[in-house]
């Protein structure tokens, strides 16, 4: 079990100091593109499949930066 405990402090080590504001500001941009996408793509005609996939791919980029931003704030 102490193998565990290694292992946690040294991810959660690595993420804290991993996570730059660059890092967040790649991420939170990635997703407003990502966003921007879907909604070009939404206004093609037949292009509903990829607009969604495009919306999820904003979401889950803004749920990974806003989960280290937090992670970072709070293990620091």
């Amino acid at each position: 079990m102490s193998n565990l405990y290694y292992y946690w402090q040294k991810l959660a080590y690595q993420l804290v100091h991993q996570t730059t504001l660059w890092l967040l500001i790649v991420f939170f941009a990635t997703a407003l593109v990502a966003w921007v996408l879907g909604s070009v793509l939404e206004k093609h005609n037949g292009r509903d499949r990829e607009a969604k996939f495009a919306r999820k791919t904003a979401a889950i980029y803004a749920a990974a930066a806003a989960g280290l931003w937090l992670f970072s704030i709070l293990f620091k």
